[in-house]
């Protein structure tokens, strides 16, 4: 989830200063970090859907014995 928050703040920071690709910008800073926002984005998505598999392939963990005295 930080990965896809610092990603927004990247090209956040683009939008607010005038200088993104998203408005039409295509220097090489811009684009170097509007990438580099987008890449941290899409690894936060990836990363929080290999986390839900991995949480859903675990099985449930199997009753314990009883004691009997």
């Amino acid at each position: 989830m930080r990965d896809i928050f610092w990603g927004a703040v990247i090209i956040a920071i683009g939008l607010v200063r005038g200088d993104s690709v998203f408005l039409g910008n295509f220097g090489i800073l811009s684009i170097l970090f509007d990438a580099l926002g987008a890449f941290f984005i899409v690894r936060g998505i990836v990363r929080m859907q290999r986390a839900r598999q991995a949480a859903a392939a675990v099985p449930p963990p199997p009753p314990s014995p009883s004691v009997r005295p």
